[in-house]
């Protein structure tokens, strides 16, 4: 597979659009910072080789004695070959709506703490090395119905047995999926003229958890966020001679009073005076 130098996984792969996913990975060579993008969650089950990767949060190395978690998202990955040349993983592929389907099934999963690790590995204990095994036994790839037992099964016992690391990939994976939610909304409705509350129920959030959120994402208020948007598009408009008064209704407020009311906070002058500034 490692034969370019860019990846979208599991989509590459070519099999299948199911939410879950096993596929064994072999390569015969070395390779240095692949870009790669995973459009779901993956747990990686190394057998032979090294692996290195890179991700926004801090990077981490992992052998055939670790299993490393990854949340969907951009990573730079490297691979170094054991002596005979070989890397080899078990690859355990599944999206959001598999992993809210099982919090939902177990109380106690669900937490709203981010996860404060930048990346989650573990080592391989006996359950997980007779998993790989019989993982093995079953090789089929492409086989849905066994794909998601093994997924639930292999969640199952990360939940249980390593409740705290499994707890942060779970908030860590769904924050990801509100952090994308929210942008959605935010970015299309930025001249709409709706309030934070009508946003936030736009998001599935309360107040609170969406301004939360909102300053996490886009490091200020939403408030001020949308202001200085729309005070950027108004000067733009107004220099190339629109009127207030065609306008006001394209950048979301209900009045030209509250809208020359917020640029005159905003810029110091009414409307019409920037006009008739930049004019001179």
């Amino acid at each position: 597979m490692m034969n370019k130098t860019y990846f979208t996984l599991p989509d590459d792969l070519g099999i299948g659009l199911n939410d879950t996913l096993i596929y064994f990975y072999s390569n015969d060579r070395s390779s240095v910072n692949n870009k790669v993008f995973f459009t779901k969650n993956v747990i990686c089950l190394l057998q032979k080789g090294i692996k290195q990767v890179h991700t926004s949060e801090g990077k981490t190395s992992i052998n055939n004695n670790d299993v490393l978690l990854l949340t969907g998202g951009s990573i730079l990955m490297s691979e170094a070959v054991t002596e005979d040349n070989m890397f080899e993983a078990i690859l355990i592929f599944f999206g959001n709506n598999t992993l809210t389907d099982f919090c939902a099934r177990h109380t106690g999963t669900f937490v709203q703490k981010a996860s404060d690790k930048p990346i989650l590995k573990l080592c391989k204990d006996d359950f997980l090395s007779n998993y790989c095994q019989s993982i093995y036994l079953l090789r089929k790839e492409g086989n849905s119905a066994i794909d998601e037992l093994k997924v639930q099964e292999l969640l199952g016992y990360l939940s249980t047995q390593y409740k705290d690391v499994f707890q942060c990939f779970v908030s860590h994976a769904l924050e990801d999926c509100r952090e994308i939610k929210l942008k959605q909304v935010v970015e299309s409705n930025i001249y709409n003229g709706l309030t934070i509350e009508e946003l936030a129920f736009l998001c599935n959030m309360s107040i609170s958890t969406f301004k939360r959120h909102f300053a996490e994402v886009y490091k200020m208020s939403p408030q001020k966020y949308f202001t200085e948007l729309k005070m950027k598009k108004a000067e733009f408009l107004l220099f190339h001679q629109n009127r207030p008064s065609e306008i006001f209704a394209e950048l979301g407020y209900e009045t030209l009073s509250a809208f020359s009311t917020e640029f005159k906070k905003f810029f110091g002058v009414s409307p019409k005076q920037f006009q008739d500034k930049m004019s001179c």
